[in-house]
């Protein structure tokens, strides 16, 4: 046991420590490295399982579309029963006629009938003449006087004479009187009750069924034969079949609603009259009444009757006709119209039945098998050039997302008489462009084309024409500035497409005839093509701003609406810093100049221009440039590294009014990478020549601590801007700003940063930082240009 031991660590022991932490370090990096690639995989495996599913992989597609031709015609590939659409809708409509029509039964103007008869009668009792009758009892009875007509003898036509109408009304007048008044005029009104009686019981059984209106017979062309169902007007009828209760309704005929067929001698009424001895006895007068007077209490119910029918169509067992093996379908050189179109689909469902679980299964897993293969190669493609897409899952998922649904949607409109599939794959490579860029937007053009046409109808035409059509809508979107931008590669892309779908129609298909060159369903098809491509550009101008905030990226509409003066912060900056204002708006000239010499996007860098100061607000009076002439340098009283904090602190600043303020985060990155880590060279030389002048100084200056928190410029529009911020602000510290002054002031400046390292990770070029030097000399001495000098006007004085 040792008793004295020393704290001092071994040489050896030492660097054992050190290894054993690096290589811990170099784990965790591993490990952390593998769990990303396994992500990825696990991302990419499940995005294949989606696109199979999408295309439903277990089953063939279906491949033949209207229009489509046959050189070599067409047959049944197989024995199949077929749906005889013709037959199987005479059988419904058969059907749907048999249904009755439903009739509301009202009954309360049938239960008036006894008391308007009485009065009726009461007049009648009580009028001494018919003169003494009033007019509307006189026509309910048919009492009407008139003039005489002439009467003719058919057994001798040379002799004749005339009929008094009137006398004839006076004389049946005085029978109807006669039979309703009784021998003891006291008994009149106990006469007349009876009658009454006798007319409620015989009218009694017809509250249930009621009376037609004579104008519905005409009116639903009825026949004798034609079935009602009268259902009374408070009860609410099932659906979807409004008969399917038969206590509900009562089946009747025309024959026993028609006041006519009910009066005649054959009708319901009519076998009833010698059962009531009182009224058989007014039979003609009050079967006249009836007629003019009751009034129909049945309207028919349009609606239960028409939901009737179709329910009674469509439990019509489907007519088939059965299609053997081997007979003709097209001629040669036959094309598919709608009719066929329907027996091939059943022809397929036909097919799909006799595939086993096990013979779906192996074609899903082909299936899959291709699509990792795809996969596979468009993963190469993204790690070689797309690698900011596939380091993060989240926009990873997203593009796996749109494919997928691009894929799914594509494949469901593919379809007569949709056919847009075309429209799916030029949209969603056009989202791509807005959101990515064009050559990955290509590249998706081209694995979404060939996906939904494995998924459709595997054909090289309509390959050819979704790769077409999305290509062409893709190059016309270089810089999208304007909704006007995306119809107009709308437009472009219909156009050109329609020529395409034409000449691949006519290249794989020829044919001796020019008719077929200008066939309806060609020419239809090639327009519909045309129009989806045009549709497609104006449904996403109209949704940029829900794809701008899925994906996270500012388009050049949404650019050119912040670069308004009047957005808030603007406003607040050119109010509270308007020498930082001015700034942004000359660095905002020169930068977008120098971002359209190489290529880049100018709009984007003067916009981030006019934000990327935005942090100086709050201290807008510790920057130099907003301070009024002649007031105190608030940078006296402080140290150097306290002045340090204060001017690196509105990088800081900057990021918070920009997340205050919503601003997107590519104008955030402007503000947070315009200086990098350059070194703030002011207060650091202060600094240091402060520390010289301390008798006990122990230790330099860090340098690390008056540079700039970065990070450095990661696109070729930041390190433009940093550059062009530099150089501006550096030229208005020249007191005679002459064009060789400021070129070596820019060439200085821009070297410092190249060997300072501040473009190392953006993908700037030296080539194209040269073209970027060489235009912001040209704006600089542009800005700074000489103006003639005026003479001063002489005063002559004149002497007296």
């Amino acid at each position: 046991m040792k008793i004295f031991s020393s704290n001092k660590r071994s040489r050896v022991a030492r660097k054992s420590h050190h290894r054993s932490g690096t290589q811990s370090l170099s784990q965790f990096f591993s490990l952390r490295y593998q769990r990303g690639r396994l992500v990825q995989q696990l991302i990419g495996f499940l995005g294949v399982i989606a696109i199979v599913v999408a295309i439903q992989g277990w089953i063939y597609p279906f491949t033949y579309r209207v229009g489509d031709r046959f050189p070599d015609g067409l047959a049944a590939r197989m024995t199949f029963k077929v749906v005889n659409n013709f037959e199987t809708s005479r059988v419904a409509k058969e059907r749907e006629r048999l249904v009755p029509l439903i009739f509301r039964n009202d009954s309360s103007p049938l239960k008036l009938a006894p008391d308007q008869l009485k009065a009726a009668l009461g007049a009648i009792a009580e009028a001494e003449t018919l003169a003494d009758l009033n007019l509307d009892v006189r026509q309910a009875f048919g009492l009407i006087e008139g003039p005489s007509v002439p009467k003719i003898d058919l057994t001798n036509p040379t002799q004749g004479g005339a009929v008094d109408v009137s006398a004839d009304v006076r004389f049946r007048f005085e029978q109807l009187k006669q039979a309703i008044t009784p021998l003891d005029a006291r008994q009149s009104d106990t006469h007349i009750s009876s009658i009454i009686d006798e007319f409620t019981r015989l009218i009694q059984p017809l509250y249930k069924t009621g009376i037609i209106d004579a104008k519905d017979l005409t009116r639903r062309d009825l026949g004798l034969d034609s079935p009602l169902a009268i259902v009374d007007e408070n009860v609410e009828l099932p659906r979807p079949n409004p008969l399917e209760d038969t206590e509900l309704w009562i089946a009747v005929s025309i024959t026993d609603v028609a006041m006519s067929d009910l009066l005649n001698d054959a009708g319901f009424l009519g076998h009833r009259w010698s059962d009531f001895p009182r009224l058989e006895t007014i039979r003609q007068p009050l079967e006249q009444w009836m007629r003019n007077q009751v009034r129909h209490t049945l309207e028919y119910d349009q609606a239960s009757t028409q939901l009737a029918r179709r329910w009674a169509g469509k439990q019509v067992e489907p007519v088939y006709d059965l299609i053997n093996e081997g007979d003709e379908f097209l001629p040669p050189d036959g094309i598919v119209d709608t009719n066929l179109l329907n027996i091939l689909i059943a022809e397929y469902d036909a097919s799909l039945e006799l595939f086993t679980f096990e013979t779906r299964m192996a074609r899903a897993a082909i299936v899959f098998l291709m699509v990792s293969i795809l996969l596979v190669i468009a993963s190469w493609y993204l790690f070689r050039f797309e690698t900011g897409l596939v380091t993060s899952w989240a926009r990873l998922s997203v593009f796996l997302a749109v494919i997928t649904l691009a894929v799914f949607f594509g494949r469901l409109t593919s379809f007569d008489p949709v056919r847009g599939e075309v429209a799916i794959v030029v949209a969603t490579s056009m989202i791509i462009t807005v959101a990515y860029n064009q050559r990955l937007a290509v590249a998706t053009a081209f694995l979404l084309s060939l996906l939904i046409a494995m998924a459709t109808r595997i054909n090289f035409a309509q390959f050819t024409v979704m790769l077409t059509a999305a290509t062409i809508a893709v190059t016309c979107l270089q810089r999208v500035q304007s909704r006007s931008t995306i119809i107009k590669a709308g437009f472009l892309s219909g156009l050109l497409t329609f020529v395409v779908a034409w000449g691949m129609e006519i290249l794989l298909y020829p044919s001796d005839s020019l008719y077929y060159w200008f066939d309806p369903l060609l020419l239809q098809l090639c327009l519909k093509y045309a129009g989806w491509c045009v549709l497609a550009g104006f449904i996403l101008a109209g949704s940029l701003p829900f794809i701008e905030s899925t994906f996270g990226v500012v388009t050049g509409i949404s650019l050119l609406e912040m670069s308004d003066p009047s957005h808030p912060l603007l406003q607040e900056l050119v109010r509270r810093a308007p020498g930082t204002y001015n700034h942004s708006i000359a660095l905002g000239i020169i930068g977008e100049a120098a971002a359209k010499e190489i290529g880049a996007d100018g709009l984007l860098v003067r916009v981030g221009a006019y934000f990327h100061d935005i942090g100086k607000i709050p201290k807008a009076e510790y920057f130099i440039e907003n301070r009024p002439s002649g007031a105190t340098n608030r940078h006296d009283t402080l140290a150097p590294a306290m002045s340090t904090l204060i001017i690196i602190g509105h990088v800081k600043d900057g990021v918070e009014l920009a997340e205050e303020y919503h601003l997107p985060q590519v104008l955030i990155d402007f503000i947070e990478q315009h200086h990098g880590t350059t070194l703030v060279e002011y207060f650091f030389h202060a600094a240091n020549k402060k520390a010289d002048e301390e008798p006990d100084r122990k230790q330099d200056v860090e340098e690390s601590a008056f540079r700039y928190p970065g990070p450095k410029p990661q696109t070729r529009e930041a390190g433009i801007l940093m550059l062009a911020d530099c150089v501006e602000s550096a030229s208005r510290t020249l007191s005679e700003p002459t064009p060789a002054r400021i070129r070596t002031l820019v060439h200085q400046l821009t070297m410092k940063r190249l060997l300072d390292g501040q473009f190392d990770e953006c993908s700037l070029k030296l080539s194209e930082i040269h073209q970027i030097e060489e235009s912001l000399i040209k704006s600089l001495i542009s800005m700074h240009h000489g103006r003639i000098v005026y003479p001063e006007s002489t005063k002559v004085q004149k002497t007296a």
